[in-house]
């Protein structure tokens, strides 16, 4: 027998994308995020080069689960996945904050990255299907851009709280403060119906997987566009591992890193909110091209001045990189079938998971002894991939 999960009747896309950012809002305030890498620099007595070497393993996670979980998704339910994810996810991060050896800290890993998998791409998926619904898919990357910029801002008040919490009770309790969205956000995820995909029976879980790499192969414009979004990604170290070293290097105290961390996430939030906008101006090929010169010109400032006012670059550079995240993901999903669609839209985080694995890892190496040094690598690598799978790109988009 095969197993169906249809929409119930009277489904509302309206009501359910409201949920769903609800959904997204509460699980992404993680204050963990903002004292993470110094928690296992200076609490858990890690090297960043070993804090990029378990980064590296987090990655690893991911590339392993990311199709998987995709394939999960389109074979079982959108809203399930949101659940079952969340709480692997929220096991992780709790395991995180209590580990007291290296083995735990690896196997806290394990599960905080596994349980990631379960959502990434299968948000993007859940907005195109409800909106695709009442044929409203014209607005998806006003919903994708909206996403991002919700899910920024409570990155960004997660922040604040978790650097206050870690200043006034310890690093431990920072980090452990990152536990506690996981319970309200199921009962959110409980309240979302799963959004209408044709009413057909679907394909088994590895007929799904196996669609996927068909579609993707006969789609050359489509792949060049995931690898674009995946050298955009390569230099994502630049503030998920960098940052925080770069904070420490210029004496800022732990209480005010949520503070500084406040105009990073705005410029996030201001390139997810214009996405939309700007490709509707200018195109998307256009619109790629911005993000990419925007990083770039983020990432050289940040190499070049060592003094707390580069900070100025990172609000840039988060604008640039949220820029291109809605025009990507709208792009693949006008041109990805239903019942495939979360699986090909998580190829993009498992591609990013492979690279991610290698830049962190490199990033962490260089700036355990020069910080400046591991932003100029990152922007060398971002101008050479970057560069190169975006005139592939431009060239199999005028190909069809």
């Amino acid at each position: 027998m095969t197993f169906t999960a249809d929409a119930p009747s009277g489904f509302k896309a309206s009501r359910n994308i409201r949920l769903l950012l609800g959904f997204m809002a509460v699980g992404r305030l993680q204050p963990h995020l903002a004292v993470w890498v110094i928690y296992l620099t200076d609490y858990r007595d890690l090297s960043l080069a070993q804090v990029g070497l378990m980064e590296t393993f987090f990655q690893v996670v991911k590339v392993v689960g990311q199709m998987p979980t995709g394939a999960f998704a389109d074979r079982f339910g959108r809203r399930l996945t949101f659940i079952v994810g969340m709480v692997i996810e929220g096991s992780g991060i709790l395991l995180f904050g209590l580990a007291s050896n290296f083995p735990l800290l690896v196997i806290s890993y394990a599960l905080w990255a596994f349980g990631l998998t379960f959502w990434q791409g299968n948000e993007n998926a859940y907005i195109y299907d409800a909106l695709a619904a009442e044929e409203r898919e014209e607005e998806y990357p006003t919903q994708a851009g909206r996403l991002l910029a919700i899910t920024a801002t409570c990155g960004m008040v997660g922040s604040l709280v978790g650097s206050v919490i870690a200043s006034q009770w310890g690093l431990m309790w920072g980090v452990l403060a990152g536990a506690a969205p996981a319970i309200p956000t199921i009962f959110v995820a409980l309240s979302m119906q799963e959004p209408p995909r044709g009413g057909a029976a679907r394909p088994s879980y590895l007929a799904t997987l196996r669609g996927a790499f068909t579609a993707l192969r006969a789609q050359p414009a489509v792949r060049w566009a995931i690898l674009f979004e995946v050298a955009l990604a390569s230099s994502r170290p630049a503030n998920a591992i960098l940052l925080q070293p770069f904070l420490q290097r210029h004496d800022v105290p732990v209480a005010w890193f949520g503070v500084a961390i406040i105009p990073v996430a705005l410029g996030a939030v201001l390139g997810s909110v214009s996405s939309a906008r700007v490709v509707r101006r200018f195109g998307v090929r256009r619109t790629f091209a911005l993000s990419l010169i925007g990083a770039l010109a983020a990432l050289t400032a940040m190499a070049t001045f060592d003094h707390l006012w580069a900070l100025a670059a990172y609000p840039m550079f988060m604008a640039s990189l949220n820029l291109a995240g809605p025009a990507l993901s709208g792009y693949v999903n006008t041109r990805t079938e239903s019942a495939l669609r979360a699986t090909v839209l998580s190829v993009a985080p498992l591609g990013i998971a492979v690279i991610f694995s290698a830049t962190a890892a490199g990033a962490g190496i260089i700036g355990d002894a020069h910080l400046l040094e591991a932003y100029a690598a990152l922007a060398a690598l971002l101008a050479i991939l970057g560069g190169g799978a975006y005139a592939m790109w431009v060239r199999a988009d005028r190909q069809e």
